[in-house]
């Protein structure tokens, strides 16, 4: 699925077409990879999409996304039974979908963002890029009140298996979710990048990051774990299903994904 998105840095549209004979394409191709993790505490959830009937970037984008409850029928889950529900951040793209209804779609679930996050979308938001996302963000505070852990901070250990590490600068509370289970990892790695291209120019921020600086230092020291390590990743705004690796090359990285 794919929704409107400006160039990879921010830049202009003039900008990007000067791109385009090196990419190939003129826009980017944004998925919305939902994670079900099955820890010893119930079944998890890390993001949650864009929710049905929404009509922010456009009436085209609206059969194209709130598809989160088929899915899970699909997979023979629960949205009642669903024990937790994770935020790598609250920007609509990753929380509307646990609110869209006006209610918890999760009616059970605890809900778990940075407290960083909270305490940013709970005050007064100015910067404009903040603004579109403010009102999700707000509802889901809103309406999970005391079932949204306010406590978790970088490093903490959610569910068992599930740990929150600092990927901060898209937003303030922004993170990045391991799991660890028999040996294995897999990182979530929420917006810290949304196409290749950003993999391959780890130094382009995107109109949505908050804080730029920030946003491409934390990039670069994920991508350098992750390629050092051999980490798998979840990109959640990479084609479907958004797992790959991140192999060095001789200046930069490359994007490996699994299909």
């Amino acid at each position: 699925m794919t929704k409107p998105t400006a160039a990879p840095s921010g830049r202009s549209v003039r900008d990007r077409r000067e791109l385009r004979p090196a990419t190939e394409r003129s826009g980017l191709t944004c998925g919305y990879n939902c994670l079900f993790v099955s820890t010893v505490d119930g079944m998890a959830v890390v993001d949650t999409g864009l929710g049905a009937s929404f009509l922010g970037y456009g009436e085209y984008i609206e059969p194209l996304v709130g598809q989160l409850a088929d899915g899970m029928a699909g997979a023979g889950l629960s949205r009642s039974e669903l024990a937790a529900v994770i935020f790598t951040h609250l920007h609509q793209d990753h929380s509307r979908g646990a609110i869209w209804s006006g209610e918890p779609t999760f009616p059970v679930a605890d809900a778990y963002a940075h407290v960083a996050e909270v305490a940013y979308w709970s005050g007064p938001i100015e910067q404009e890029s903040a603004l579109p996302h403010s009102a999700a963000a707000r509802e889901t505070i809103r309406l999970y009140g005391e079932r949204l852990r306010r406590s978790f901070e970088h490093h903490d250990e959610i569910l068992p298996g599930v740990r929150a590490l600092p990927a901060t600068g898209h937003t303030p509370g922004h993170s990045a979710i391991l799991l660890e289970s028999a040996g294995e990892r897999l990182l979530c790695v929420g917006d810290t990048f949304y196409d290749p291209l950003q993999v391959t120019n780890p130094g382009w921020a995107t109109p949505w990051d908050l804080d730029h600086p920030a946003s491409v230092a934390t990039r670069r020291r994920i991508l350098a774990w992750a390629a050092d390590e051999q980490v798998l990743l979840h990109a959640y705004h990479l084609p479907f299903p958004g797992l790959g690796r991140v192999r060095r090359t001789a200046t930069s990285y490359t994007w490996e994904p699994i299909r």
